[in-house]
């Protein structure tokens, strides 16, 4: 893949994202999302995100991500740096998915999306992204997650 693409990808979240959340959501930074816990070994090609990946997850996330528990905890937090080719280079930009309290997106099962830059700190889309919940809701059955296909890479590493 090519910083082209990867561009591509970039403005097409830009362009079909969308904040409902409004001024006064609450604003979150992951400045040490590098000390999280990493659960692949080699990076992953992630189609939709047209780009290799990496797998993050915080304490609250792991054991029910690896387990491939029906639903994750509130408080949960699952973050992938986007690379444009496969090495840990060049870094894109932070995706990130955070398990709020029940009543934040109930139709959604109450996850909260971020588009954040290498650092973590700052967020170029949050909340209620749109272009994340179509992509993310047929995996209903999965609490919103590709974690099966995702578990199963991880496993034959």
């Amino acid at each position: 893949m090519n910083s082209k693409l990867l561009l591509i990808s970039l403005l097409f979240t830009l362009l079909y994202s969308k904040h409902e959340d409004g001024a006064s959501a609450e604003k979150f930074v992951f400045p040490k999302w590098k000390s999280m816990n990493l659960l692949n070994k080699e990076l992953l090609n992630s189609i939709d995100h047209n780009s290799f990946v990496d797998i993050y997850v915080n304490d609250i996330a792991k054991s029910a991500y690896i387990n491939k528990n029906n639903k994750l905890p509130e408080g949960s937090i699952i973050l992938k740096p986007l690379y444009p080719e496969r090495k840990r280079e060049n870094l894109a930009r932070l995706v990130i998915m955070m398990k709020m309290k029940d009543g934040y997106d109930s139709e959604n099962e109450n996850w909260w999306y971020g588009v954040y830059d290498k650092t973590g700190t700052n967020g170029w889309f949050e909340g209620k992204i749109d272009s994340c919940i179509n992509c993310h809701e047929h995996m209903w059955s999965t609490d919103y997650l590709f974690s099966e296909s995702v578990i199963n890479k991880i496993n034959t590493q």
